[in-house]
């Protein structure tokens, strides 16, 4: 018979995360009929909390470094600012689809604040040190498809396609951010990105509509 302090030593039941991201595709598809603006945060919790339940009894590497934070944003810059130069009005396009009616401080909290922390969370913090970097790329890409998968149906499929390769490519960058110099960094990354794609083509409209 076991004594107490033998069970209490017991390792807490593993999270497999390729069953979680299961999990989460099945949210996905049992909120479809939702709409967007009630959905996508639906999603964000069940991301959220199987990361949290994954890291029930066990250590992520949280720290970070002013200098590494630097880096993050320097690198988030670095492959965003190209791109709103190039393809700002399909960017504005895509996220007025992707996004429609929600202001934009509040795709301000959601979209810089809020959503990297939890993807990061999730996909740097639990796949990736479960399965490995291509892994986590490969479901951020997918990922992507499960959360609007809705909103571009009806002739938008290359828009959807181009999100899931670049959001992958993307993904790819955090994740060697993540290895290079840590998980504040990779997270500082994200959230630069975000802004710089998302953010900021919505401040320039509106910008130019009160000069204008």
């Amino acid at each position: 018979m076991a004594r107490k302090g033998e069970r209490s030593r017991r390792k807490p039941l593993a999270l497999d995360a390729y069953l979680s991201f299961v999990i989460f595709v099945v949210v996905g598809v049992a909120t479809w009929r939702l709409d967007q603006l009630v959905r996508l945060p639906l999603m964000w919790l069940a991301l959220l909390a199987l990361a949290l339940a994954y890291g029930a009894g066990r250590r992520i590497q949280l720290a970070y470094g002013f200098s590494d934070v630097g880096r993050g944003v320097l690198a988030g810059l670095i492959i965003s600012l190209p791109v709103l130069m190039t393809a700002r009005d399909f960017l504005l396009a895509t996220s007025e689809r992707l996004f429609p009616g929600i202001g934009t401080l509040v795709l301000f909290w959601a979209l810089v604040l809020i959503l990297p922390l939890i993807e990061a969370l999730y996909f740097r913090g639990f796949v990736q040190r479960e399965k490995g970097l291509w892994v986590s790329v490969l479901l951020y890409g997918a990922a992507t498809g499960v959360y609007y998968l809705p909103s571009t149906l009806g002739g938008y499929a290359p828009v959807l396609a181009a999100l899931v390769g670049g959001m992958a490519l993307l993904g790819l960058v955090y994740s060697y951010v993540r290895i290079a110099y840590g998980f504040g960094a990779s997270l500082a990354c994200q959230g630069t990105v975000h802004f710089v794609l998302f953010i900021l083509p919505f401040l320039s409209q509106e910008l130019a509509a009160l000069l204008g």
